[in-house]
């Protein structure tokens, strides 16, 4: 089942209103917030036609910082 370009829509609007309110107090609501930010990044690949959306959105999200160790 696909999600029409309207429902695509109206989720983003809810994940970016949702966003806006959070108040990150612990632990807990900044995995909650980092979960709705990777959401609202594979909602947008889906919308613009991205075919690999979970690789898009984990590229958009990698943390910056030391690059991984190369495994040998």
């Amino acid at each position: 089942m696909s999600l029409s370009k309207r429902s695509i829509e109206m989720l983003l609007d809810l994940v970016e209103i949702k966003l806006s309110y959070m108040d990150i107090s612990d632990r807990e609501d900044a995995r909650d917030m980092q979960v709705l930010e990777r959401a609202k990044e594979e909602l947008s690949g889906i919308e613009r036609g991205v075919d690999n959306v979970t690789a898009f959105a984990r590229a958009a999200l990698r943390r910056p910082g030391r690059p991984r160790a190369a495994l040998a």
